[in-house]
């Protein structure tokens, strides 16, 4: 299957055991000091490293140092100016063995400067430290996303207790500008815990190695993906993250839809090159209706079906096709081109199925699975193998699904703000599918399914039931 590598379980279940060892503690409440080589710092943060070694640790830094845009979401490159070595000159944290100067080059560029930035790796006795210290005249020219010191470090401590035996711990220390500069808000302390939970987890990689469950930019070029994705975020982000009428939170949903609609655009357009019009689509499940809204916009017919209406489609305007309908899957067929189901709950194993029985061979679907739900429409509880997470698991469930179906499967990552971002395509067909096993697919499913009930009326029943407690109760009272 494109897109989609083989589990290492062994590997995976190595892993998951050392996560589970991870007991960071946080000094948030008091101000532990320390003196290294005439500095003062303040610890933030420790966590035991035992079974972890230095080599872990400058692995971690390494990759860190090349590529900042991998751990600080603000910065879209890392540029490298210079890179030095040496074992004489004095640090702020021992003795430096590596200096590396780099250009930290923003993604909002018309907002934010580029911050020059010095990496220096010292040596102290037996530990090792990584110092990040910003390169600017006043601490007022620090970027919004830049803790507020003087420079932060990244530290593997090793206290050598005996001839054979020693403490390995990782740390994060810091030079405040003044005292809980660098954690006077809840979100501040929020980036550290999860820069040292990275730290710790791609040591565990460095350490056990790693085998990706799926490689991205397989089906969709990313170059064309960010161009298109930078393209509808200009045009469309701001203008609903700051009138989203949800209770939602817009910084994710809305982020999320420009992205599965640049990447099912870019999707498109491979199969445009061999069609002389743009393929018409139904979003099963479409909840705020918000990818219906962008894919119309941008010149796409297709229309959006879910089982409650919600206040959100009225800001889009007649034009945008948004269904309230609850739907029996075994009895659905759709004349478009394109089947979605992003996180369409019970409806995600059904749809392969639809796009099979609608009529014609050139049916297609896209996939993003959620919740594990079976034909019957019910939750369902898979068996996982050692190291395998149920997420997983559900993915060989629906792919097993789709190629009863026929198709010839695809899979990509999709580089969305959820854990659930792999989507499943089927657009070519490997057979018809003998049309008889299909059916039997169908009955098996339309014997136990149950549709949801809409929202509305599932609260209209539970102001019901309420309202007869309180008349009983107001009785046994009397």
């Amino acid at each position: 299957m494109l897109g989609a590598e083989e589990t290492n379980a062994s590997t995976e279940a190595l892993r998951l055991a050392a996560y589970a060892k991870y007991k960071p503690l946080y000094y948030w409440d008091t101000v532990q000091k320390l003196q290294i080589s005439g500095t003062e710092w303040r610890l933030l943060i420790s966590a035991d490293v035992d079974d972890m070694d230095e080599s872990h640790f400058l692995g971690v830094i390494e990759k860190w140092t090349l590529a900042a845009e991998m751990v600080i979401p603000p910065i879209k490159e890392t540029e490298i100016v210079s890179t030095s070595t040496s074992t004489e000159t004095s640090s702020n944290l021992g003795t430096e063995i590596k200096r590396v100067s780099r250009k930290l080059v923003p993604k909002r560029k018309d907002k934010d400067s580029v911050l020059n930035e010095e990496v220096v790796v010292s040596r102290h006795g037996a530990s090792v430290y990584a110092e990040f210290i910003p390169q600017v005249h006043h601490p007022t020219e620090l970027p919004f996303y830049y803790p507020k010191v003087y420079s932060y470090a990244f530290g593997y401590l090793v206290s050598e207790e005996d001839d054979s035996c020693d403490s390995r711990k990782i740390a994060i220390l810091v030079r405040e500008l003044t005292v809980g500069s660098a954690m006077s808000t809840k979100t501040q302390q929020v980036i550290w815990q999860d820069m040292i939970k990275r730290l710790y987890k791609w040591m565990v990689t460095e350490r056990i190695g790693y085998q990706k469950h799926m490689t991205g930019d397989v089906v969709v070029n990313y170059e064309q993906y960010k161009a298109k994705y930078d393209e509808l975020k200009q045009k469309y982000a701001l203008q609903w993250v700051n009138n989203w009428p949800e209770k939602t939170d817009p910084q994710k949903f809305v982020y999320e839809d420009i992205a599965i609609a640049s990447w099912l655009i870019c999707l498109w357009k491979q199969d445009e090159a061999h069609n002389s019009k743009p393929p018409t689509f139904v979003d099963l499940g479409c909840g705020n209706g918000l990818l219906v809204y962008l894919l119309n916009s941008e010149g796409y017919h297709g229309y959006g079906i879910d089982q409650s209406a919600r206040s959100i489609w009225t800001k889009y305007g007649s034009q945008v096709d948004l269904r309230a309908q609850t739907l029996e899957p075994y009895n659905f067929t759709t004349s478009a081109d394109w089947i979605i189901g992003n996180h369409a709950d019970e409806l995600v194993p059904w749809i392969p199925i639809i796009a099979a029985q609608s009529g014609t061979t050139d049916s297609k679907f896209v996939v993003i699975p959620c919740c594990p739900h079976g034909l019957s429409g019910k939750k369902i509880d898979l068996k996982t193998a050692a190291g395998e997470s149920r997420y997983y698991a559900y993915l060989a469930y629906i792919t097993e699904l789709a190629e009863q179906c026929g198709f010839e499967l695809e899979r990509e990552f999709l580089r969305i703000p959820s854990t659930k971002n792999v989507a499943i395509v089927g657009r070519r067909r490997t057979s018809d599918a003998r049309q008889v096993d299909i059916a039997k697919l169908m009955e098996l499913g339309k014997q136990g399914f149950a549709p949801r009930i809409p929202d509305a009326a599932r609260i209209k029943t539970h102001l019901a039931k309420a309202r007869q407690r309180n008349r009983n109760n107001h009785k046994s009272n009397d």
